[in-house]
């Protein structure tokens, strides 16, 4: 399982540059077709945790919805990730429902808790999504991610 997220992060990791750009001059976000519009929010989802696995604070912060950069700094964003390392993810689904969008999310991690050994885990989010001026934005609200136990 571990071997498997690891191969297709990987491969995501080449597929999710490519999608990090928001719609061309003609590729406006009315025009797109939902089939696009799904691949595009996927590769931006796949962008985000290929970036929360490599500690790539600044391009999480650049997929932030820009609500959210208003309500806190980079460095008090950066701060709240912490105490997980992140092994491997599989985007699984994405549905659409007009400015919004919802990705499913299969998270393999490893909480960080000093002098005591922790296995991985995985977990399933649902994570949301807000298309701003054609692109899409991770929102803000990351109350479902993977937080390290008592």
């Amino acid at each position: 399982m571990k071997r498997g997220l690891a191969v297709i992060a990987t491969g995501l990791l080449a597929l999710a540059g490519a999608g990090c750009a928001a719609p061309g001059p003609r590729e406006s976000a009315s025009v797109i077709a939902p089939e696009r519009q799904i691949q595009l929010l996927r590769e931006r989802a796949a962008a985000f945790w290929a970036a929360r696995m490599n500690d790539d604070d600044k391009v999480q912060w650049d997929l932030l919805e820009p609500r959210g950069k208003g309500r806190m700094t980079p460095q008090e964003y950066a701060s709240e990730h912490k105490g997980v390392r992140y092994l491997g993810y599989q985007v699984e689904d994405a549905a659409i429902e007009g400015y919004f969008g919802t990705v499913r999310i299969r998270v393999l991690f490893q909480p960080i808790i000093a002098r005591l050994s922790v296995g991985a885990q995985t977990v399933v989010l649902e994570d949301r999504w807000i298309r701003v001026a054609g692109a899409w934005y991770r929102q803000l609200d990351d109350r479902q991610a993977p937080r390290p136990g008592p």
